[in-house]
């Protein structure tokens, strides 16, 4: 397989796809030089504060996101590491593979019309929240168990609004 032509078609059907942004296509342009180094081999390792640095990408959280979103939209086959010295592997998908689906996320249906519609979060999410806050995943693990048990409901059994409000409250309570 010629490899610029491949890299050319899969450039183009990233950029033409309405989901991404461009910190997306610069993450996954970035992706494709590791790749491209690797002589188009799949399975190669990244390292976060290396793939930032190029991507220009300065949030954890931003970084996290894209890779994910990449991940759910069959672009990548993310398989994260959580030992920073042995990196993260990665596999390109080709354009031929790629799913057309939509992102994971699941939305429930809001009681009003007009309200603001609530997505529930991945573990992965929470679990970065929990991280980026210096608690550990055995926490975000309880609490993600908690509202999932619970159809992701407040006390007063409505409709939560923010898992991220939820999460605040949760680590206010266990400072106590």
């Amino acid at each position: 397989m010629n490899t610029n032509v491949s890299t050319f078609k899969l450039v183009t059907h990233i950029v033409e796809d309405h989901r991404f942004y461009p910190t997306h296509i610069a993450l996954y342009i970035v992706l494709l030089r590791y790749w491209q180094m690797n002589h188009c081999q799949n399975s190669f390792r990244i390292y976060r504060e290396e793939v930032m640095k190029l991507s220009k990408i300065k949030s954890i959280a931003t970084y996290h996101k894209c890779i994910k979103d990449l991940n759910d939209a069959g672009f990548i086959v993310y398989s994260p590491s959580f030992n920073t010295y042995r990196g993260t592997l990665v596999d390109i998908v080709l354009p031929d593979k790629i799913k057309e689906s939509l992102f994971s996320r699941t939305e429930t249906t809001s009681l009003i019309d007009n309200a603001p519609k609530f997505l529930v979060p991945s573990f992965f999410e929470v679990e970065l929240y929990f991280n980026e806050r210096n608690f550990s995943s055995l926490e975000a693990k309880e609490f993600y168990n908690f509202y999932d048990l619970r159809e992701w409901r407040r006390i007063n059994d409505k409709l939560m609004i923010s898992w991220q409000a939820a999460a605040r409250n949760w680590i206010i309570n266990l400072k106590k």
